[in-house]
Parts: C-alpha cells; sequence; structure tokens
C-alpha cells in the first residue's frame, strides 16, 4: 500500500507555507486517500472470506448432502452451523473495521475532549 500512496503523494502534493514550511490541510486529498485505502482493504478482504468461507460452506453442504433424509437433527445442526459461520464473518468484518480506525475514534476523541476543556475553562 506505501507504493500507491507514494505514487499519489508524488502526483498531488499537498500546499506548503513558504512561511514557515508547514503544510496546508487538505480535506479533499485526505479524503481520496482514505478512500483509495478503504477500497483495497476491501477487495482483499472480500477475496480471503469468499476463499476461505466458500471452502468451509462447501464442506458443510457435501455432509449436509451426505446425510440421511430422515435425519432432521444432523440436518439442523448442518444448517446451524452454515448460518453461524454468517454470523461470524459478519463479526470479524467488524472488528477488523474498528481495529482500522481506532487510531481516527482516539483522535477525534481527543479533539473534542480538547475543545471542551477549552469551552468550560
Amino acid at each position: 500500500m506505501d507504493k500507491y500512496r507514494e505514487a499519489f503523494n508524488k502526483k498531488v502534493k499537498p500546499r506548503q507555507n513558504h512561511e514557515d514550511g508547514s503544510y496546508k490541510v487538505e480535506p479533499f486529498r485526505d479524503s481520496q486517500l482514505a478512500l483509495g485505502q478503504a477500497q483495497f482493504v476491501q477487495r482483499e478482504r472480500e477475496v480471503f472470506f469468499n476463499e476461505a468461507y466458500g471452502d468451509i460452506l462447501s464442506d458443510i453442504f457435501v455432509a449436509w448432502l451426505k446425510s440421511e433424509p430422515h435425519a432432521t437433527k444432523e440436518r439442523e445442526y448442518l444448517y446451524s452451523t452454515a448460518m453461524a459461520l454468517g454470523s461470524v464473518k459478519e463479526k470479524l468484518v467488524r472488528i477488523e473495521t474498528y481495529g482500522n480506525n481506532v487510531k481516527y475514534i482516539q483522535q477525534n476523541k481527543d479533539a473534542s475532549g480538547a475543545g471542551e476543556k477549552e469551552n468550560n475553562e
């Protein structure tokens, strides 16, 4: 991902304040970088989950097909397992998304906490 970021930084350079040498905040540029990262991560996650869960679900389905038609408890268990697997996938995606956003959430909390302290003084 860094090689793409470097290429983007070369193409779209942030504006520099020539008086003090600091760079100006550019929300559009930052949002474009974040969007690029999110799309890349989402594609990689989908490929991984589709392959892994596809293999597991096909094994469960084959076991379901091999079961006897009158073995309803076994078939219901296999069905429940397949449904639970979907819930596990959803939870893992939420945890990953939250984990990637923790530093930004913390920055927002810190910024809002600093603003509240200034208002209280």
